[in-house]
């Protein structure tokens, strides 16, 4: 058993440790050695032999008794925590399996220079006692000891060595029988440095641990922090925080620190607080910290800041776009402040400290946006407290120049065109960002100036108005610098849709210098043109229908090729689009006499309607008033079929023809009768009809059954019966016509759908939640797949008479029903076809409660009745059986009403407003029971 254990628990070790980061090792034997009664003053170490154990005779039958001795270095596990060790072996000899033995394993103290049989090591805790011998299941065996808590015991000693020895218990050491040699044991150990921390603190802002005589300040909500330490390479540890009130520390709690801090708003202002830090991995928790202290401060700064700049004054136009603006904070003296936080209308925000606590400190703002700007500022003291907030609003002016870049490319001259937006600019500078500036004078407020790119990707542009030499706007512009050439066409592009068979050009142009030829795909094929002396090339081209797209890259003398340019544009097809989804299915539905759907479209200009012919037939009109239509036609015969197609445009003039044609399938058509399929335990007929001449029989299976097969009739048609066994689902049909010559038509797959005959019932009564009461009306919902046979539902309620309704018009018929009982009423439901058949029965239980049944005349419910001034009344009844009285409440005034000896009665009301309000009644029966509410929505009509 011991075996098996320490099998399990090594598999489990090593599956493990990759993600656990524990270490696992055979720790080193640093010796072993023997102790020999026959040698009283030596021991023998290290010696080449199999560790003996208990008595043995020598060759001269003399005997020996022995003892051996392990030593194993513990060094490599200092500091550590062992979770997993196993000290274990395997017999080697024993001299008689069948006497009893006991093997004993202890901890003694070291052997050592002096040690001899005489003067042995100290036995200090005996590890172990396992009886061997007769009745064991294995001879030689297995000996393994758990020794985890043996070794975090000698760790916690701080002992650098553990020495294990192996002997017989002193009853049986004497007795050669149970002698054995043993097999160098191995001391194998799993275990893991806890972590450790160290710089507990604060942070947002950084404070220091803290001291009981000098506490660091903290905030309602704090970040604690610490640094993790672990040797054990790939943990993953974390920190558990202790806090608690210094004179409360029973009231200590642990939690884990976010980076949206911590809620100390449990504890009061001015409270001193201490705290630790304890790091964990997925094995032990480290040592705690120190104890830091903390004293709450949850009062904030009690005023906003003043805020001013002479930049941009509050409520005015200042400064200009891309202008460095200064904006002066002041705390006004209050000495709880050390800084200001501020945030802008685009989200971007930050803080900055004050030149000392109280006073003033100069935020450096771009502002972000060109027109209407809010900053909002407010006083931080020194855990992060922040005050009220000051709402510091100003316009910019709008200075930096409007700039378009028309794009030249790789190594070609970019022109920029400049337009200044202040009537005081004089000059224009223009720069990629990091780069020397150029500028350009502007002539009534416009300029150009060239700029040459270097390479692909984005580029910043850093685009300013000058007046005279005082810059007076910024801005920075992101280009995409692309080397892919310009593609162009008049005739072809997003804007035009042309006809099919127009005939036009496309122009490339370069956007790097020394381009030779231009390679492009159109519609997939792979062209080049060659460049002229300007670098460009005109493709000319006939237009066919479709979506097309163009890729074009332009190819250097050295070979290299730029970056694609993609170019789309749409032709129309001339003639119209036709598509069948009849003619789609995998398994074939169309046939000769069966109809097929056939949806046209034509995105050529003003078209009206369609024209068509079908298989020489005359030409059907169809004013569809745009440009798609759907109609239909049935071929007639076998092989080809041709129908022709044509757009009929506003002017009288109609598109080119559509020619289509296909053969319908071969198969025999499969008629059923019912039209609409069968119905589950209905008798039904299909009908085949060939479609081929000289037919004599058909080979069918049904809802894969065996295959049958039945004569046709002359005009080449037969019919067999078959009844769907359950409905709700579908059943196969397949039919084949067989010739007199023995040759076979194509295979007619299909599916009939079967129909459930069965009612369907849906109410809000159901079987799981009381609803309603005796004699309180209740709708219930009948339905059927079985139509149109069905023609009426035949029902009855509990033990009552049997009931019909005609089947409504729509996919449902509604009954109201009158339950004469409380608890568990059954619902029986039945469908009857004209010709007298029944669908099975279908119960509907239902749980009806005991709230009474509440009408009026005057006011229905939930309906708009009577009015202001209006008396309405409200008769009460049913609910139970006893009812002695009801109680109600209208308009919020309650009210009491005696029951005759029917269980009924009745109240007047009147209302004083338009509005709606509740009637809630229940009753009261002789035994002081009351019943279920009704809540009666009364709607009073105004006017």
């Amino acid at each position: 058993m011991l075996a098996s254990v320490v099998g399990v628990a090594t598999v489990v070790l090593a599956t493990s440790q990759p993600a656990l980061a524990a270490t696992s090792v055979n720790l080193p034997l640093s010796s072993w050695a023997y102790l020999d009664s026959q040698s009283p003053k030596a021991k023998f170490v290290n010696p080449a032999v199999a560790p003996p154990v208990g008595t043995l005779l020598d060759d001269a039958n003399k005997a020996h008794t022995y003892r051996s001795y392990f030593t194993y270095d513990l060094t490599q596990l200092k500091g550590t925590v062992v979770h997993n060790s196993y000290l274990y072996t395997y017999e080697d000899t024993i001299t008689d399996c069948s006497t009893a033995a006991t093997i004993e394993l202890w901890r003694t103290a070291p052997v050592k220079t002096g040690t001899t049989w005489n003067n042995p090591p100290a036995e200090l805790d005996k590890l172990i006692s396992v009886n061997r011998g007769e009745g064991a299941y294995y001879c030689p065996g297995y000996l393994g000891i758990d020794m985890v808590s043996t070794l975090n015991a000698a760790l916690a000693r701080h002992e650098k060595s553990i020495t294990i020895e192996y002997r017989i218990t002193a009853a049986q050491e004497a007795d050669p029988r149970a002698g054995r040699t043993f097999q160098q044991p191995t001391l194998s150990s799993t275990s893991n440095h806890p972590p450790t921390v160290t710089e507990p603190r604060l942070e947002n802002p950084t404070r220091p641990c803290g001291t009981v005589d000098k506490p660091s300040p903290a905030a309602a909500s704090t970040l604690f922090k610490a640094t993790v330490n672990d040797p054990d390479e790939g943990d993953s540890p974390s920190i558990l925080y202790a806090i608690w009130p210094v004179d409360h520390p029973d009231q200590r709690r642990e939690f884990s620190s976010y980076n949206y801090g911590t809620d100390l708003g449990q504890y009061a202002d001015g409270e001193l607080l201490a705290w630790q830090a304890q790091a964990r991995d997925y094995y032990d928790a480290g040592p705690w910290s120190k104890v830091c202290y903390l004293v709450m401060d949850k009062t904030a700064p009690a005023n906003p800041p003043a805020v001013a700049s002479k930049l941009y004054p509050e409520g005015t136009t200042g400064g200009g776009t891309g202008l460095k603006g200064k904006f002066r904070l002041d705390a006004g003296g209050d000495l709880d402040v050390v800084g200001f936080a501020w945030r802008d209308s685009s989200g971007y925000s930050g803080q900055v400290k004050a030149r000392h606590p109280g006073g003033s400190a100069v935020l450096e703002y771009t502002p972000k946006r060109n027109w209407f700007e809010e900053l909002t500022i407010s006083s931080v003291d020194a855990v992060g407290n922040r005050g009220p907030e000051r709402r510091y609003r100003f316009n910019v002016a709008e200075t930096a120049p409007s700039v378009e870049i028309e794009l030249g490319g790789v190594g070609l001259p970019s022109t920029l065109a400049f337009t200044a937006r202040k009537p005081e600019t004089t000059a224009f500078g223009y720069q990629i960002k990091g780069g020397p500036e150029t500028r350009v004078p502007a002539v009534d407020g416009k300029a150009t100036g060239q700029l040459t790119f270097t390479a692909t990707g984005e580029v910043e542009v850093v685009v300013s108005s000058y007046m005279k030499n005082k810059l007076i706007g910024q801005d920075t512009l992101r280009v995409y610098v692309t080397d892919a050439p310009g593609v162009k066409s008049a005739e072809f592009n997003l804007d035009t849709d042309q006809i099919a068979g127009k005939t036009g050009s496309f122009t490339f142009t370069a956007r790097s210098s020394d381009v030779v030829a231009y390679e492009y795909f159109l519609d997939d094929v792979a062209q080049t043109v060659q460049a002229a002396a300007d670098g460009t090339a005109v493709v000319p081209w006939t237009a066919t229908a479709g979506w097309h797209d163009m890729v074009v890259r332009s190819v250097r003398a050295d070979g290299d090729k730029s970056e694609a340019t993609s170019y789309q544009f749409n032709v129309i097809d001339a003639v119209p689009h036709l598509y069948s989804q009849t003619l789609e299915h995998l398994n074939r539905i169309d046939g000769v006499g069966l109809p097929v759907e056939f949806y046209v479209s034509s995105r050529l200009p003003d078209v009206t309607g369609f024209a068509y012919r079908f298989d020489g037939g005359p030409e059907v009109a169809i004013d569809s008033g745009g440009g798609s239509t759907e109609f239909t036609v049935t071929p007639t015969h076998i092989g080809d079929n041709t129908l022709i197609v044509q757009a009929v445009l506003a002017d009288g003039t109609r598109s080119l023809e559509k020619i289509f044609t296909w053969q319908p399938f071969e198969a025999p058509v499969v008629i059923t009768d019912p039209a609409n399929g069968g119905a589950g335990g209905q008798p039904m007929t299909l009908t085949f009809r060939s479609v081929l001449p000289d037919t004599k029989e058909f080979r069918y299976s049904l809802d894969f059954s065996e295959y049958e097969t039945v004569a046709a009739r002359a005009d080449g048609t037969a019919t067999v019966s078959f009844t769907p066994q359950s409905g709700g689902g579908w059943f196969s049909a397949r039919v084949t016509g067989v010739a007199q010559d023995g040759t076979t038509s194509p295979e007619r797959d299909m599916t009939v759908p079967v129909r459930d005959t069965r009612v369907s019932v849906w109410s809000e009564f159901s079987e799981w939640s009381p609803r309603g009461g005796i004699g309180v009306p209740g709708d219930f919902s009948f339905s059927t797949s079985w139509t149109p046979e069905v023609v009426e539902y035949r029902y009855r309620l509990n033990d009552g008479p049997e009931l019909t309704v005609p089947i409504g018009d729509s996919w449902n018929t509604l009954v109201t029903v009158v339950p004469d009982r409380n608890g568990l009423n059954m619902l029986t439901v039945q469908g009857r076809t004209e010709d007298g058949r029944l669908s099975p029965i279908t119960e509907y239980p239902f749980q009806v409660g005991t709230a009474p049944y509440v009408f009026s005349e005057e006011y229905p419910q939930s309906i708009p009745g009577g009015g202001v001034g209006v008396e309405g009344r409200f008769e009460f009844s049913g609910g139970t059986t006893g009812i002695t009285s009801f109680e109600y409440t209208i308009g919020g005034v309650p009210g009491t009403v005696e029951a005759n000896a029917e269980g009924r009665a009745s109240i007047t009301w009147t209302p004083t407003e338009a509005t709606g309000t509740y009637l809630v009644v229940k009753g009261r029966k002789a035994d002081g029971s009351t019943t279920d509410e009704v809540w009666y929505f009364v709607v009073v009509k105004s006017g």
